[in-house]
């Protein structure tokens, strides 16, 4: 029986750097963080293999962990830095949110994001994080113009987040953006209240309550807290009796955002199923490991700007290949259905696969069997094949529509390249608005 002390909750007073409030990983069961470790590993070594373009979440999620493999962390920054000025030379599109990441991983690595060599631009660098600046002021002008971000809430709190871990003081606007979106619910989602968005939100104003500025303006740094505390409370409505909150892949960022204002949650029953669903394949996706291994490591990405890569051990070898079973014989049957709402229509086909197969599989064998209803276009993203159409109709950020999974009526938390419906299962692709 494992000791009560292995899951003793550290109580630390929260502030950039000092680490965050954690519940250990039990040690027999550390080799899970390490299988995850080993697939960002292994993800970031195939990226460099095969010319892709770099992932930033997963450089971050590596440096927010006990183990590092430097040569492959140090890699994966060369070409990060390679690749922001590739897009910024080309004009390439670059949303704010994912340039808040390119600057988190690496200050997480211990590079200054504002002097990043760039032989083929003016002055021989390139300031991202002056490119940060200047992608908020967009977001935040569109907001007092159309009500809405460029982008959206998630982005935005990123944006914040990432400018305030590099000490670049927040305008008194630029706060109450925040505030006056969790407010009026714009961090809702099809209705339903964003466990992730919220939850970086709370982690952008938890760092922004710590600036002197801030804290110059008595008003503002309680309307700072007050906020921090509604989203709080409605993240903590969203957790359930196993510990998950929200779904399994907010869980993350949601236990984040509670150790980093000490909220007594029962973490040990989080880590407990969590640690589960790894067991289980849940976070096979090396994009969902990555935002799940630092609060499995206990930390949060306030300690973004405290790290300390000479401190760093070289503990983390390259995985040894596994072998893979062969796929199974038997098939399942499954219903797949495209609505939309916006033009009156519904089509629905009985679709015959390989136990284990993924939705894409099941999308695609419906494109087969009828192409005119189920046609549909995807494309690469950070968490796999992205639909971006079916049936000719494709989400639109102006409009805020977007293509919504779900099983029966429950949306699905993973991408259609990973979820592999059950027999039986009633898949629904809706085109809905956010």
């Amino acid at each position: 029986m494992l000791s009560s002390s292995v899951f003793i909750l550290l109580l630390f007073f929260l502030c950039p750097g000092q680490p965050a409030p954690q519940c250990a990983v039990p040690e027999s069961q550390k080799d899970l963080v390490t299988y995850l470790l080993n697939l960002m590993v292994q993800a970031e070594t195939d990226n460099a293999q095969n010319s892709l373009n770099p992932n930033p979440s997963l450089l971050l999620g590596l440096r927010l962990a006990q183990q590092h493999n430097l040569s492959v962390e140090q890699s994966a920054l060369t070409k990060l830095q390679q690749d922001v000025v590739s897009k910024i030379q080309g004009g390439l599109p670059f949303s704010s949110g994912n340039v808040a990441l390119y600057c988190m991983a690496m200050q997480a690595s211990c590079h200054d994001p504002s002097d990043i060599p760039a032989s083929v631009l003016p002055g021989g660098k390139l300031n991202l994080v002056n490119v940060l600046e200047e992608k908020l002021v967009e977001e935040i002008f569109n907001i007092e113009k159309a009500g809405t971000p460029v982008t959206n809430y998630y982005q935005v709190s990123l944006d914040v987040l990432a400018l305030c871990l590099m000490g670049k003081p927040m305008t008194a606007l630029t706060t109450q953006v925040l505030i006056d979106a969790a407010k009026t619910n714009k961090f809702n989602l099809s209705g339903t209240f964003s466990v992730d968005t919220g939850s970086v939100a709370v982690l952008a104003l938890t760092c922004l309550k710590q600036f002197k500025t801030i804290q110059a303006f008595p008003t503002l740094q309680s309307r700072i807290e007050s906020t921090i505390r509604k989203l709080i409370t409605k993240i903590e409505q969203q957790k359930q009796e196993s510990g998950i909150i929200g779904n399994l892949y907010s869980t993350g960022l949601a236990a984040q955002a509670l150790v980093a204002n000490q909220v007594n949650f029962n973490c040990n029953k989080t880590i407990k199923t969590i640690l589960a669903q790894v067991s289980a394949g849940a976070f096979n996706n090396p994009m969902t490991a990555s935002q799940i291994v630092p609060f499995l490591g206990g930390y949060t990405y306030l300690n973004v700007s405290s790290l300390k890569c000479s401190a760093d051990q070289n503990n983390l070898p390259l995985p040894t290949p596994t072998h893979t079973s062969p796929p199974s014989s038997s098939n399942i049957s499954v219903q797949f259905t495209v609505a939309n709402p916006f033009l009156n229509s519904s089509n629905s086909i009985d679709v015959s696969v390989l136990n284990g197969s993924t939705l894409l599989t099941v999308m695609e064998k419906a494109a087969q069997l009828d192409p005119q209803h189920f046609s549909f276009t995807i494309q690469p993203s950070a968490y796999g094949p992205y639909v971006t159409s079916i049936q000719g109709v494709a989400g639109n950020s102006t409009d805020h529509t977007y293509w919504q999974f779900l099983s029966g009526t429950t949306s699905l938390s993973q991408g259609v390249g990973d979820y592999k419906p059950k027999n039986g299962e009633h898949l629904v692709a809706l085109f809905s608005t956010y």
